[in-house]
């Protein structure tokens, strides 16, 4: 006999459960509760045994909800739904998709870390006409999804060859090469990098465009720091002093994320650092607390809201003709320097 785990909150048996007894998967099982004409009767009947033998209680609010859109939910799984890029994204998208009656359901990956069965289990709980992932970078999570592949999946961010017609790159590397490229050519030489914790892919994106902007006009790549604490304003006004007492010389500071190079100015502030004569300063993200800085600050915008709109595009393009798409092409979304007083 199987073993049956029940949720730790409310000791009910899962969707999971069901699709383990009975040895289908949770897509599978979702479809033949909701609309059974879907399922074949030799499968329906297996579910159904499971579920009378279980006990198992579908959850009344999630079957509302699915219900009352009428099986136009389209759900969306991100790391950090406050990130300034999912926000740009996640709005743009979500107005584009009201607007053909699609409801988005939007998961924050980052409070399941170590609860996946139970974000599998929300997830799958809905009758989806879509799956989208919004830098998601645990391959092992995406091939999860993947192996129930029933539904239209598109992935935004890193490149994952198990949905090479429904990618969407978004290069982090071109932003910071060009952002690099621009305080080198304003005739800065003693040029730093400050990091600290972030996405993996997206760090390593940003860091590998620093070193190819700067290997590429031979300039030293060694003042760097990267540090293992969130990437907020009060990380980037603690590591000042580290920066400065490594390498006095430095003449350009460029951050890894806004509010890293906002805790700088403050710190610069504090020390009587005048910026950018002293130190230039720059980040990366054109957040909205940038424009307000004192002074205000240089920074690169990558097009998410643009990249939001093609997106609901692009699915509501696949949903209707119920094919993948080829030939994606996002050239015409290119990052752009806000060239501000910081530099």
């Amino acid at each position: 006999m199987q073993e049956i785990k029940k949720r730790k909150t409310t000791g009910q048996i899962t969707l999971f459960d069901v699709a383990k007894y009975a040895g289908v998967g949770t897509m599978t099982v979702s479809r033949a509760l909701r609309t059974p004409d879907r399922v074949s009767d030799k499968l329906r009947q297996k579910i159904q045994i499971a579920v009378d033998t279980l006990g198992y209680k579908p959850n009344v609010a999630a079957s509302l909800l699915a219900s009352a859109s009428a099986n136009r939910v389209v759900a969306v799984i991100t790391p950090k739904i406050y990130d300034h890029s999912a926000q740009l994204w996640l709005n743009s998208l979500q107005t584009h998709l009201a607007k053909e009656e699609y409801t988005t359901l939007v998961i924050e990956s980052y409070h399941y870390q170590k609860f996946e069965s139970q974000m599998l289990d929300a997830l799958y709980s809905h009758n989806l006409e879509a799956i989208l992932l919004f830098q998601v970078e645990d391959e092992s999570f995406i091939e999860k999804i993947l192996q129930n592949k029933i539904v239209p999946i598109l992935n935004i961010g890193k490149d994952y060859e198990g949905l090479t017609n429904l990618n969407i790159r978004i290069d982090d590397s071109l932003a910071m090469y060009m952002l690099t490229e621009y305080v080198i050519k304003k005739g800065y030489q003693h040029i730093g990098l400050l990091c600290a914790n972030q996405e993996y892919q997206i760090f390593q994106q940003r860091l590998h465009g620093w070193h190819k902007a700067m290997l590429a006009y031979h300039l030293p790549t060694h003042r760097v720091i990267n540090a293992a604490k969130p990437a907020n304003f009060s990380t980037g006004s603690e590591l000042l002093p580290d920066m400065l007492l490594n390498w006095p010389e430095l003449d350009a500071l460029i951050c890894t994320t806004d509010e890293l190079a906002c805790g700088v100015l403050y710190e610069c502030q504090r020390r009587h650092i005048r910026v950018p004569y002293q130190l230039a300063v720059t980040g990366f993200g054109d957040n909205e607390f940038s424009q307000v800085s004192f002074p205000a600050l240089t920074t690169v915008a990558l097009p998410y809201k643009e990249i939001g709109e093609y997106t609901a595009t692009l699915l509501l393009d696949n949903l209707k003709n119920k094919k993948a798409t080829n030939g994606i092409d996002l050239s015409a979304f290119v990052p752009v320097i806000r060239m501000r007083a910081s530099v």
